[in-house]
């Protein structure tokens, strides 16, 4: 009942934000109309930079797999993947995707604190890349994003999300450095699984070279991602400055990934909406239809997971009947 109810509370969140936005007839026809009219050569690179994004974290993910020692097959590593990717986008609040990893690798043998650190790892190296590029991203043009008023306040709350998010992975560090987690009591609750997951970071320093060429795929994975919206928004006929777009990008991402809509729909509209027509002076449903051209873009890469889903099924209910 408890896992029921948050996805309840996101559900009227995001039915509430989407009726409010297209309650009205003539937004709903003008939305339509540019949807309509989006060229299909745009959308193909779109889409096309929505399938690196995918790709590129399987590959990363694998890094780190490998780095703890979990051997995998290439192919195991990308149907994993994507298995994950449909779970996140189309079963919110029901089974999370980096779980559906954990318990694929569990049933087939594989130890379970390896397999939740591959996945703690990979996460970690994808936010230090979003925190790291959207500050560089929103500082190269600062000046534009404080020209609005309303844009500057949402602007400086994502600044302090960040700063805040750099603060407490350096703290972070520091505590695993210097071994603080080791001098816990030993009935601490937790006290074992803490000490594993801080020990984590020194796989960070240690496997350096796997490090800094997951770092790297993860900065191409944000450029292809802030890219698949770009594209979108090219497909609509809209010629918006790349580097104004990239740095809007961070906001609308870091904003609609809050726990408040599923998948961040129904929010990400009323932000494009907002900022886009504060700064570019987008129409609504030009705003609108930039979001929903993006995220779909993303989404259809999710039904790959479900193709790959019967094998999933296969083997960890063959391990749970056995």
């Amino acid at each position: 009942m408890r896992k029921i109810i948050p996805l309840l509370l996101q559900s009227l969140v995001t039915l509430g934000l989407l009726v409010w936005i297209f309650w009205p007839a003539d937004f709903r026809t003008k939305t339509w109309e540019e949807l309509a009219a989006a060229n299909p050569v745009w959308l193909a690179a779109g889409f096309g930079a929505a399938g690196v994004v995918n790709f590129l974290g399987a590959f990363r993910w694998g890094i780190f797999l490998r780095v703890l020692g979990v051997r995998l097959p290439a192919w195991q590593v990308l149907r994993l993947s994507f298995v994950g990717l449909f779970f996140n986008i189309f079963l919110v609040g029901a089974v999370g995707g980096d779980a559906v990893k954990v318990v694929w690798l569990v049933a087939k043998g594989h130890p379970k604190t390896p397999a939740l650190l591959s996945v703690f790892m990979d996460r970690m190296s994808g936010f230090g890349a979003m925190v790291v590029c959207s500050l560089l991203f929103i500082f190269l043009r600062l000046d534009w994003l404080m020209r609005s008023e309303v844009v500057a306040v949402v602007i400086k709350a994502v600044l302090a999300y960040l700063f805040c998010a750099m603060a407490l992975m350096a703290f972070s560090f520091i505590v695993s450095a210097k071994g603080f987690t080791g001098r816990l009591p030993r009935r601490f609750p937790g006290r074992q699984r803490i000490i594993e997951f801080t020990n984590a970071y020194f796989r960070f320093i240690t496997s350096w070279k796997q490090t800094a060429l997951a770092s790297a795929v993860s900065v191409v994975m944000l450029l292809a991602h802030f890219s698949t919206f770009y594209l979108g928004a090219r497909s609509l006929g809209l010629r918006l400055p790349v580097g104004e777009f990239f740095a809007l990008m961070p906001a609308v991402e870091i904003i609609s990934a809050l726990p408040i809509s599923l998948s961040g729909f129904g929010l990400r509209e009323q932000l494009f909406v907002t900022v886009a027509g504060e700064l570019w002076g987008l129409s609504g449903a030009q705003a609108v239809s930039v979001s929903l051209v993006g995220a779909t873009l993303s989404l259809l890469w999710g039904l790959l997971g479900l193709a790959l889903l019967p094998g999933y099924h296969k083997v960890v209910g063959k391990t749970a009947r056995g």
